[in-house]
């Protein structure tokens, strides 16, 4: 999911130059356009029993004391909603492409195993965490979520060719997997540092740009996401050139609360309450996994 080399030999001050002219542009489209202009079929859910709610949902587990009892369970409830993956720390990813793969369940409907790296800090080295995100890989992960360097984006003068390089050596690590990049919109003080954020993602080959990990205070927005995803737009990423999405994390814990990110414009959204949210809608499920009963945590 490599973007094209045109901006790898681009100094700071050429980035300096460039970012301004996008994020005026996003700031235009932003006062030209409504949520309706950028809409997904995700934002007409009235429902969590549509199939397409459950496939927006990486169910996630990322706490520092998750037991391998909780990480069992949380494949099992991913498999009884027909969740789009399990979210978890490096160390679970094999334990949960593997119960994964002993859960009977349609292969088309799957949860695969998605692995956070550089989490939840960004501050690592990037071939630290482009090694870490192989071994993820390696490991069964199907898809990686890596944390934005924040503090460099906020540092003066800003190393805009360092954060580019940094994401870059991840996302060509995880090739050909898709990467989410989580900009830490809790930790950015401005929408323009946002919108520089997003563009770096996008030409480092980011697949979608994610709001927040839940730990470094705030959460998702209805306003970051919008933001976002006029960001993003109509960009592409990978030799499909498949458009590049938002995925909303941090304090999403209803059911209504991921409607107002999907009328927004997220088309994933990173959550830990997934069954409590399945269990209060009072969902009727049906295959393996029936028996799981739900316990938010």
């Amino acid at each position: 999911m490599t973007s094209s080399n045109t901006k790898d030999n681009w100094t700071d001050e050429q980035w300096a130059g460039d970012i301004p002219a996008r994020v005026k542009t996003v700031e235009m489209l932003l006062h030209l356009h409504t949520y309706d202009d950028f809409a997904t079929p995700l934002a007409d859910i009235k429902s969590a029993s549509d199939p397409l709610f459950c496939q927006s949902i990486d169910h996630t587990l990322l706490r520092p004391d998750a037991t391998l009892e909780q990480i069992d369970k949380l494949c099992e409830e991913a498999v009884k909603y027909g969740f789009k993956s399990c979210c978890v720390n490096g160390i679970y990813v094999k334990r949960v492409a593997e119960r994964l793969n002993t859960l009977s369940c349609d292969p088309d409907t799957r949860p695969i195993p998605c692995c956070v790296v550089g989490f939840p800090l960004g501050a690592g080295t990037a071939k630290s965490i482009a090694n870490e995100a192989a071994e993820a890989i390696t490991n069964g992960a199907l898809e990686i979520d890596v944390v934005f360097p924040v503090g460099l984006l906020l540092s003066t003068p800003t190393p805009y060719s360092q954060i580019y390089h940094h994401l870059k050596t991840i996302i060509t690590a995880s090739h050909p997997y898709p990467v989410k990049v989580i900009i830490e919109t809790s930790l950015l003080p401005s929408p323009q540092l946002k919108v520089t954020a997003c563009e770096l993602a996008i030409e480092a080959g980011a697949a979608f740009v994610k709001t927040c990990t839940g730990f470094n205070g705030g959460g998702a927005t209805r306003e970051d996401v919008w933001l976002m995803r006029v960001a993003v737009g109509i960009c592409t990423w990978g030799e499909e050139g498949e458009r590049i999405k938002v995925k909303a994390s941090g304090g999403v814990r209803t059911f209504e609360a991921c409607v107002e990110m999907f009328k927004a414009g997220a088309e994933r959204i990173g959550t830990s309450s997934g069954a409590t949210i399945m269990a209060n809608a009072n969902i009727v499920t049906h295959g393996p996994g029936d028996d799981v009963k739900t316990d938010p945590y």
